[in-house]
């Protein structure tokens, strides 16, 4: 006895590709990108302009913005001293650059191992 079905039509594979992913995945990636800026954030070379007391750092932080307008300088406090640093460079090779620039009007700047 032999039996025959009749399909109207068969379809083997269909062309949308489903990848199933765990529900968490996104979080951790982007934990794992933040962590990865953090880290490239330590590994960077930055100037130091100066160190010392408050009243004196607002003179030196004014003093910068108004020679060097389009470059960003931030000021922060350690034990015991205020400090101006600027920029995050990825080489020597960049902060040296810009650290030759600097010193014409920062003669004290120098350059900070990450």
């Amino acid at each position: 006895m032999i039996l025959f079905v009749f399909v109207p039509s068969l379809h083997a594979q269909d062309n949308a590709l489903v990848i199933k992913t765990p529900q968490n995945l996104d979080n951790v990636l982007e934990r794992k990108l933040s962590l990865d800026k953090k880290r490239l954030a330590k590994n960077q070379y930055t100037i130091q302009i100066f160190s010392g007391n408050y009243e004196a750092a607002k003179v030196y932080l004014d003093s910068f913005s108004n020679a060097f307008p389009s470059r960003y300088a931030k000021l922060s406090f350690e034990t015991p001293n205020y400090k101006i640093r600027v920029g995050k460079f990825g080489t020597r090779l960049e902060g040296s650059q810009t650290l030759d620039t600097l010193r014409v009007k920062f003669p004290e700047a120098f350059l900070l191992k990450p």
